[in-house]
Formats: structure tokens, C-alpha cells, sequence
């Protein structure tokens, strides 16, 4: 009886699942393998704007580059020195939008656009272009964890990192940040 049971559950989970509308993710290209959303032609492209990635409120681990095409906005999280990217949390869009808790802190468990990886030191996103519609201005809230190694790969600091710019919760709280980006017209 109790393995009827869950076979009609697993049964039923999977007929909800199958008739849940798809969720359409990002294309992402990242030196960890093989892209799938590679740019053929960069000169097709804006002139990008660049934040430096600030990791624990003050060290520069890196930067976050923007730009965008007629379909795409292409943020891309880059890493220097020693630091590699373990998590990235990405919003793009209306700056009043941006996920936050009741005093007003940034959740980036809530942003739309999420990744894991194993110590990249670069990743794209692929965001299409309505979420800041082309001539006209937004925000950015590229949040991660970076993660410092040494010489022989082992891990000796780690820390949350935010593309740099205005914190999001100007009465205090944490210090997550956002910062502008204007999409151009091709």
C-alpha cells in the first residue's frame, strides 16, 4: 500500500510539472565549457559600461561589463588577480524593481538570473533587450560570491561581491548596490 502511494504521488508531481508553463533562462557564455551564447560579431555591439566588482565593501576582485545589441543586454562578471566566481545573482531592469526585504535590503536569492560555478573567472549573461528597452535607462544589480586562491588552488578568502555603484537601501542596511545602464540604439 505505501508503494502505491508514493508511485501515485511521484505520478501526480509529474503531471503538475509537465503542464507548469517553461521558464526561459538566460544564454549564458562562461569560460567553464563550451558557449551557447556566443557573440559572432562584437562590433555589433554598444561601447560597454564597466563597474568595478568591489568584494567585502572595499577590495577590487574584478569587474562587471555591460553593453547590448538590437536582441541583448550582455553583463559579464570578470575576475582579477586571485579571485574566481562561485555564485552569481543578476538583475536587469526597472530600478524600483529590484527584489528586496521589508527595510529595503537586496535579495538576491530573488533575482532572476542565478548561476553556480566552479571558480570561473568569467561569465555572461544573455538578458533580452525589453528588460531595459533599447534608448532608455535602468538598473544593474550584479551581486556574487568570489572566492581567493592561492597558489596551489586553495581557497583563503571569501567574500560577497556587488558591481559597484548606489546602495540600493539608502536608510542603511547592507551594502548591496546597483548602478545605470542606458541601452544604446544601433
Amino acid at each position: 500500500m505505501k508503494r502505491l502511494f508514493t508511485l501515485l504521488s511521484i505520478s501526480f508531481l509529474i503531471g503538475i510539472t509537465a503542464c507548469q508553463k517553461a521558464t526561459v533562462e538566460p544564454r549564458a557564455t562562461t569560460d567553464e565549457g563550451p558557449s551557447s551564447g556566443r557573440i559572432d560579431d562584437p562590433s555589433s555591439l554598444c561601447p560597454p559600461t564597466e563597474v568595478t566588482l568591489i568584494a567585502g565593501q572595499t577590495i577590487n576582485s574584478g569587474t562587471v561589463s555591460v553593453t547590448n545589441d538590437a536582441e541583448y543586454i550582455y553583463v559579464t562578471y570578470t575576475t582579477s588577480g586571485d579571485w574566481r566566481l562561485t555564485q552569481t545573482h543578476l538583475y536587469v531592469g526597472e530600478c524600483e524593481l529590484i527584489p528586496v526585504n521589508n527595510p529595503g535590503n537586496p535579495m538576491p536569492g530573488q533575482f532572476p538570473y542565478q548561476a553556480s560555478h566552479n571558480y570561473a573567472t568569467s561569465y555572461t549573461y544573455q538578458v533580452p533587450i525589453t528588460a531595459i528597452p533599447t534608448g532608455s535607462c535602468g538598473c544593474i544589480a550584479a551581486h556574487a560570491v568570489v572566492k581567493r586562491l592561492n597558489a596551489s588552488g586553495q581557497v583563503i578568502e571569501s567574500q560577497t561581491g556587488w558591481g559597484n555603484g548606489v546602495r540600493i537601501n539608502l536608510s542603511g542596511g547592507n551594502w548591496g548596490m546597483k548602478f545605470e545602464y542606458c541601452s544604446c540604439v544601433q
